[in-house]
């Protein structure tokens, strides 16, 4: 079963909302200082003409998921009917960019764009997990979160990166991995959520909350 939910995701517009882009500057709970902010209302413009969004999604039935062990699926979606493979990226043209001006001593303009960056994918990842949770409640289906390769929060080991890109075909947006399981564009994010009657329904796709680390100035928990 094959879903064109990241076509439909990819097409709007990146908000970059304060409170996404903060949190990558690690200021979660606060507002960064004057200087910061004027860099970001300079540099917010420039990453929306840089980001090329694409995203794409796979709805297989649990029994047709390619290289499945039912085992290595995170424990709260081992009894799911279908699992969905997501991707997204936005391109290797801001990654260039910031390279770019760390290589010309612009280091500070660098560290603000990677960070508006990261906002960027973090709200196309969102956005198309959020359409999933659609998906399946226009089924009278349960979705649950969102787990990330070798994320803390998800506690699911980075080398599920290949089971994720075996059921996807990432080269339609342009993204590989590599033999050391990063991505490229490095700007990209991947997940796997499961949809069923016997799974949980989750209240937001992505939250820290079971992560360990709750010292991390990126930590975020869904409210």
């Amino acid at each position: 079963m094959s879903e064109k939910l990241g076509a439909e995701v990819a097409q709007a517009t990146i908000e970059l909302t304060p409170k996404r882009v903060f949190r990558y500057l690690e200021y979660a709970g606060s507002s960064p200082s004057r200087p910061i902010l004027e860099k970001l209302n300079e540099l917010t413009p420039k990453v929306r003409e840089l980001v090329q969004p694409q995203a794409l999604s796979q709805i297989s039935g649990v029994k047709e998921a390619a290289s499945l062990h039912k085992n290595d699926l995170p424990t709260p979606i081992q009894d799911a009917s279908f699992l969905v493979f997501g991707l997204v990226t936005v391109g290797p043209a801001i990654e260039q960019e910031a390279e770019r001006l760390h290589e010309t001593g612009r280091l500070f303009d660098s560290m603000i764009l990677d960070a508006l960056s990261s906002a960027a994918v973090s709200e196309l990842c969102e956005r198309l997990a959020y359409r999933v949770f659609d998906w399946a409640k226009e089924r009278g289906l349960n979705a649950s979160r969102a787990f990330e390769p070798g994320s803390g929060a998800s506690r699911w080991p980075l080398e599920n990166q290949r089971f994720i890109f075996a059921n996807l075909q990432a080269e339609q947006i342009g993204v590989d991995l590599t033999s050391h399981l990063l991505m490229r564009p490095i700007k990209s994010l991947s997940f796997l959520m499961g949809i069923g009657t016997e799974i949980e329904q989750a209240s937001a796709p992505f939250s820290c909350q079971e992560c360990r680390r709750t010292d991390c100035p990126y930590r975020y928990e869904a409210t």
